[in-house]
Parts: structure tokens; sequence; C-alpha cells
């Protein structure tokens, strides 16, 4: 869903702006409204939680994935 929203969103922009279609823009509005109220309306994603105690620490690393 969130794939074809951005789908929607971009083609939409780009055709109503650029080529000067109305209804292309109205697509490209509404999707960009969507995709932010989706935003708004979703609790983010708790990965891990943790209790510290005095004297601890958290080191955040990314790790790159293997190479095929």
């Amino acid at each position: 869903m969130a794939r074809l929203l951005s789908r929607l969103a971009r083609r939409g922009w780009r055709r109503g702006l650029l080529e000067g279609s109305r209804n292309w823009l109205i697509v490209g509005i509404s999707a960009t409204a969507l995709q932010l109220l989706r935003r708004l309306l979703t609790e983010p994603r708790v990965e891990a939680t943790l209790e510290l105690r005095r004297g601890d620490a958290v080191e955040i690393r990314t790790v790159d994935p293997p190479a095929r």
C-alpha cells in the first residue's frame, strides 16, 4: 500500500505540474495527503526495550549486510 501511494504521489506531481494535467495533480495531492495522514496516525514500531542502571551505556552501530 505504501509503495502504491508513493508511486501515485510521484506520478501525480510529475504529470500534474510538468504536463499540466489537473486530474493527475489532484491524484498527487491526494496521495501525498494520505501518506502524511498514515505517518501521523501510525505508532512507531518498538524494536527493543532496555532498562539501564547508573553507569550503564548503550552503543548503537550499523552493520553492513554481507556481500553476495
